[in-house]
């Protein structure tokens, strides 16, 4: 099965109503919950969706709610910001880590761009860094692709289920979660690029304000994760 985004709102839109996926509704948070391995089994988990216009002005003690509901243990966190910074639709993640406190003896942070630049994917990369910190609990940002221009920057998702790299964008990379990493992950990411079809080609597409969406979304996030470290 091709996916070509990676809100799961998207590419489980059908099974949203099934059996196997559990659908909560707010104005402003959907929960999805998928369990159909079978389609979805690097996939498969909780994911919410947070509507950042129905959320307003509550939208960061929103955020630091929906990590919560997760109940990991946050003694120790390693924060990863992942993709390029070198283009703003990517940068997502170093932008977030940018905007929080210093490293202290909570929390420590790590970039480790792309592979096309350092040669090594960053899954190693994240290996190596959680031997050093030993976090209770690593949590990756990194941008996302949506099917929809019209969505680009209009949501924040995050899932226990961790990431694949590249997913939504036909460069797939070695897959981020608990069981690949050794340590519960929180995979918190915005969709700041469209996969859409143009004329029976895919093409990526991104709004002409991509750098003010950027920006807002990561000050957004990094305030979000200031509330669970109180």
């Amino acid at each position: 099965m091709q996916i070509n985004s990676d809100l799961a709102v998207e590419f489980a839109a059908d099974l949203l109503q099934s059996s196997n996926t559990k659908c909560k509704n707010t104005d402003a948070v959907q929960r999805v919950e998928i369990t159909e391995k079978s389609l979805f089994s690097d996939r498969c988990g909780v994911y919410y969706d947070i509507n950042c216009e129905q959320a307003g002005d509550d939208i960061e003690n929103i955020f630091a709610n929906c990590i919560s509901e997760y109940g990991y243990n946050t003694d120790r966190i390693l924060f990863v910001g992942l993709g390029n910074a070198k283009y703003i639709s990517d940068a997502l993640g170093e932008m977030v880590l940018d905007n929080l406190p210093p490293p202290n003896d909570r929390t420590a942070k790590f970039k480790p761009q792309v592979g096309r630049i350092t040669g090594i994917e960053s899954h190693d990369l994240i290996i190596s860094a959680k031997k050093i910190v030993k976090p209770t609990v690593i949590i990756a940002i990194d941008s996302l692709a949506t099917n929809d221009i019209a969505k680009v920057g209009k949501s924040i998702q995050i899932t226990n289920v961790g990431l694949i790299p590249g997913s939504g964008v036909g460069n797939s990379r070695k897959i981020l979660t608990s069981k690949s990493l050794g340590v519960p992950i929180l995979a918190i990411g915005v969709p700041l690029v469209a996969n859409i079809k143009i004329n029976e080609n895919r093409k990526l597409v991104i709004p002409i304000d991509i750098e003010d969406i950027a920006e807002k979304l990561a000050k957004t996030i990094s305030n979000g994760i200031r509330l669970i470290l109180h």
